[in-house]
């Protein structure tokens, strides 16, 4: 009963301490209590000095063998970023590095990882977001090569990483690993919102320096970003921070060097259009053509890690452009990934609150607005997933001026977008799914409008501008209603044209316009144009400037919204 009675299991602990060398028991090896529970026989030790007549201490074989496997003396935090398509991967993900003395940027990839996840057994999306809120799986450590977690979550799901070099000494390290070891064998009940995979590592964290106290910032939530940038608050915690690319970002970011003559090469070359052996019949001089060869057998290599390409497939046209590429005896030029300029611990906190002034339709108002999680495209975008957001649990309030009327103007349970762009070689699917309630607008319902729930979804293609800009086009279908359901309760149907420029790390600019054809009792039309422009004041203060056109069936009716947004 030690998880209800820590007292009580602090007992059995020390009378199990006492239990005689050579004897079986059942835990995992069938250790002795001291070697099963190391870290506890440690600590409790220097708190209380046993006496080694009375209390002796036993040979932990195993665990020094494992330990010595390890051979860690430094601590990395690994953060590989959001991934859209995996329900439990959409704020991102941390786990630990376990560093080697001496180890260089080429050996890293060799030294051990600690991650803890949810172990599941299945692949039902709605299924994994009932057990996963629920506590309904177990969760698990796991401690495993590194450069197998790179390939998961840097070569297949093609995540960004970042890595933080911790300042922790080898003592600290190897108090870490001593709770490691206790925990290996061990599971706790998994909470996709708080007790996850970023809240677990924090223990490991607090072990080896309990002055940290990190699992006493987080009580509903835990987000992983912010177990970053807890972790990173700690003065003199950071001493360095290294950025290792995805396969697709990479490939985006060739791709963009190269001039229209070599990008269509590329393209030719990695889709089997144009034999390889023939790559060089062509105009282009030898440096590009390196760079065509090089970069066509790297979207090769990339479409059999996402699942495009059969294997046997790949692996014949990879190895026709890499002998081809053999054969062009200069080198291509080939420029390092450039590093974003903002890292995700230095983006915005994922919380926010808003408060503002507006007028709709003639009508003066001042608006309250609280959002739990995470970020939007007028979100100060650096550190973020570029034409990605996730918000949940946004709400907001408005306050008529003049008459003190107060009401919900929009409630947003789930709203996920992913404008991913397209390019020669990469042509992902852009989609979005929105429920959540909001207020409509129609005839015959004046004043605040008719409160309405609306489930939908939609997906399209998105295209990269100059400047970064990215121009959306998708198409939305949905049911929605509500209050004077013969307006509102319909089917909905129709396109959403968007166009996103993050001006800079703090600033950014939308455009959006859409329009529904209503199915219900009978046929409407619903039309939307929004602008706004938002100015990050800090990394955390930020503030916003909207206009919109709405025509929900009652006419048009202008709004303009400015607010102030704090992160926190």
């Amino acid at each position: 009963n030690g998880k209800a009675d820590p007292a009580d299991e602090l007992r059995a602990t020390l009378r199990a301490f006492f239990e005689p060398a050579g004897v079986t028991t059942d835990l995992p090896g069938g250790q002795h209590p001291q070697c099963a529970y190391v870290a506890r026989y440690r600590w409790l030790g220097a708190q209380l000095d046993f006496d080694p007549a009375r209390l002796p201490g036993q040979p932990c074989h195993e665990f020094e063998d494992w330990r010595s496997t390890l051979d860690a003396t430094g601590v990395s935090l690994v953060f590989p970023a959001a991934y859209l398509n995996n329900p439990a991967s959409m704020f991102g993900h941390t786990l630990l590095r376990l560093d080697r003395e001496g180890q260089t940027e080429d050996t890293r990839l060799l030294s051990y990882a600690v991650n803890y996840g949810a172990a599941t057994d299945t692949d039902n999306g709605v299924l994994f977001a009932v057990m996963g809120l629920t506590g309904g799986y177990p969760g698990t450590y796991s401690v495993e090569p590194y450069y197998e977690l790179v390939k998961r979550y840097s070569d297949f799901e093609n995540r960004d990483i970042w890595e933080y070099r911790l300042d922790f000494s080898p003592a600290e390290v190897d108090a870490l690993l001593a709770h490691l070891w206790e925990m290996r064998d061990r599971y706790s009940d998994y909470y996709f919102f708080d007790e996850n995979c970023s809240y677990q590592l924090l223990f490991l964290l607090d072990a080896a320096r309990p002055s940290l106290a990190l699992t006493d910032r987080f009580r509903f939530h835990v987000i992983p970003v912010d177990s970053v940038r807890a972790i990173l608050s700690q003065e003199g915690m950071l001493r360095r921070a290294v950025f290792r690319p995805s396969g697709e970002t990479r490939i985006r970011e060739d791709l963009a060097r190269l001039d229209p003559a070599e990008r269509t090469l590329a393209r030719r070359l990695a889709s089997g259009d144009l034999p390889a052996e023939e790559a060089g019949d062509g105009p282009i001089p030898p440096a590009g053509l390196a760079r065509s060869l090089e970069l066509a057998e790297a979207f090769v290599t990339y479409r059999l890690n996402s699942g495009d390409l059969d294997r046997d497939i790949a692996a014949s046209r990879a190895w026709s452009l890499l002998k081809a590429r053999s054969h062009v005896d200069v080198s291509s030029g080939e420029l390092p990934v450039t590093v974003p300029a903002t890292r995700p611990d230095q983006g915005h906190a994922s919380a926010r609150a808003a408060a503002g002034l507006g007028i709709r339709d003639g009508r003066a108002f001042g608006m309250v607005r609280l959002r739990p999680a995470y970020h939007d495209a007028l979100d100060p975008p650096g550190g973020y997933v570029p034409g990605a957001g996730i918000e949940f649990l946004d709400t907001e309030l408005r306050v008529g001026l003049a008459d003190g009327d107060v009401w919900l103007e929009r409630f947003t349970g789930l709203a996920i977008r992913s404008m991913a762009a397209r390019n020669e070689l990469i042509r992902p699917i852009s989609w979005k799914l929105d429920i959540g309630v909001e207020r409509m607008r129609v005839a015959g319902h004046s004043g605040t409008g008719a409160l309405v729930g609306s489930a939908s979804g939609g997906a399209g293609l998105s295209h990269g501008l100059a400047n970064h800009v990215l121009l959306s086009a998708m198409l939305d279908a949905g049911l929605s209603g509500g209050e004077a359901c013969a307006d509102t309760c319909s089917f909905n149907v129709g396109p959403d044209l968007s166009l996103w420029w993050p001006v800079s790390d703090r600033s950014s600019f939308l455009a959006e316009a859409g329009y529904r054809l209503r199915i219900g009792e009978s046929l409407h039309d619903r039309y939307r144009l929004h602008v706004g422009q938002s100015y990050g004041l800090t990394a955390n203060l930020a503030i916003r400037l909207e206009l919109g056109l709405a025509d929900d069936g009652s006419g048009l009716q202008p709004e303009w919204l400015s607010t102030l947004n704090w992160h926190f």
